[in-house]
């Protein structure tokens, strides 16, 4: 059995609980200030504008500040790029690791980005792999220190007496303010990320989608299953909802296609079937993701339970069916589901090596949507 994830330590009751949660990857630490990154220059006192392009050397990992952002603790939040001027695609990658609506949760979740300006060089940012479906596409790598998988608008958040900055969709918002103008001349933008980042990568499709324009948008979520109100109860909707301020983000987009606040995981998908018939995209994930079912389980007994309960890999892999049934009504989304529990598979060498029982390749899967192929239906 291979897991991977960080492991998080919580206090209970006076003992160590530890919890496999959601980073996929061990945290990667910096050797040197700027986390082996070259630096771009910015002035705190003069935020960008909606019009600066982003800039960096060619194929060189860049850190790029962003004061006008925040993270959950209040610092400043950025994003590195790996530019590629031969390339008129872009991939911009939402980071995943874990989620912050407790007590509980949130003593695992990064609130800054203080160990997440490594240059990333493994999965889907190996430009030395052939088989990579973006290697020489040009990158654009959102880290993840909002708790509110990149979809929160809540800037006065509050947790056990302590403020919090749920704005990891107004921090977007602002990063499209340069991204879109850096690459207005793109053919094609993927948006894809892995746990907390896949399922950023689905609530923000709208938000991209219409930052761009013409330009299409194809989003693939590593790990981040959006299922129904049978599997995520309306009382753990409606935590994330009021505690990281959907409201005011996807839900907003979403409207009249979304009439249950507490019940919108499924609607959502159908509004963006709907609103953008044919658009590709899909999602990869195991039957017993030793994360996601851990994260679903915190809505056992309708919330009431102290600790969380973890959905049976039989309950999960039905609600996966339950998913891909919902994706085959609405036409080009597809599904990679493998039987296991690894969580994740973009960040890893496995990006590469996961191969279905009936020889199906998760990367030519990928590539596949991404290049504009049918979106297959792949595992149990």
């Amino acid at each position: 059995m291979r897991r991977f994830g960080s492991w998080f330590a919580f206090a209970v009751t006076g003992a160590a609980l530890l919890v496999a949660c959601s980073s996929g990857h061990p945290v990667e630490t910096d050797d040197a200030p700027d986390g082996g990154l070259a630096d771009a220059a910015t002035d705190g006192a003069n935020p960008p504008g909606p019009d600066d392009r982003l800039t960096a050397s060619e194929l060189t990992w860049t850190w790029i500040d962003f004061p006008e952002t925040q993270c959950r603790d209040g610092s400043p939040a950025g994003l590195a790029v790996s530019l590629n001027s031969a390339s008129d695609k872009v991939m911009i990658f939402l980071d995943g690791g874990g989620a912050c609506f407790d007590l509980l949760t949130c003593a695992g979740n990064l609130a800054n980005l203080s160990t997440q300006r490594a240059e990333r060089t493994a999965g889907v940012f190996d430009r030395t792999r052939s088989e990579n479906p973006v290697q020489d596409w040009n990158i654009v790598f959102v880290p993840y220190c909002t708790g509110d998988v990149h979809g929160g608008t809540n800037e006065d958040g509050m947790i056990a007496g302590a403020r919090q900055k749920f704005v990891g969709r107004l921090n977007l918002e602002k990063f499209l303010h340069r991204i879109v103008p850096t690459f207005a001349g793109s053919s094609q933008v993927l948006l894809t990320g892995s746990s907390a980042g896949g399922f950023g990568a689905l609530l923000n499709f709208e938000l991209v989608q219409e930052a761009f324009g013409d330009v299409p948008v194809t989003a693939i979520d590593d790990s981040g299953p959006p299922l129904s109100s049978q599997y995520i109860p309306e009382c753990l909707q409606e935590r994330w909802r009021t505690v990281w301020g959907f409201d005011r983000s996807f839900l907003a987009d979403c409207g009249d296609d979304c009439p249950n606040p507490n019940d919108y995981t499924v609607d959502y998908l159908k509004h963006v079937a709907n609103k953008y018939p044919g658009k590709l995209g899909g999602l990869m994930e195991t039957t017993a993701d030793n994360v996601i079912t851990l994260f679903y389980g915190f809505g056992a007994s309708d919330c009431t339970s102290s600790l969380p309960v973890p959905l049976s890999e039989e309950i999960f892999r039905e609600g996966l069916l339950d998913f891909r049934a919902t994706s085959v009504s609405l036409g080009a989304f597809g599904t990679y589901f493998a039987v296991g529990t690894t969580h994740t598979w973009l960040r890893d060498e496995i990006f590469y090596t996961e191969t279905s029982p009936d020889g199906v390749k998760l990367v030519d899967w990928y590539r596949d949507i991404v290049e504009g192929r049918a979106a297959a239906h792949v595992g149990p």
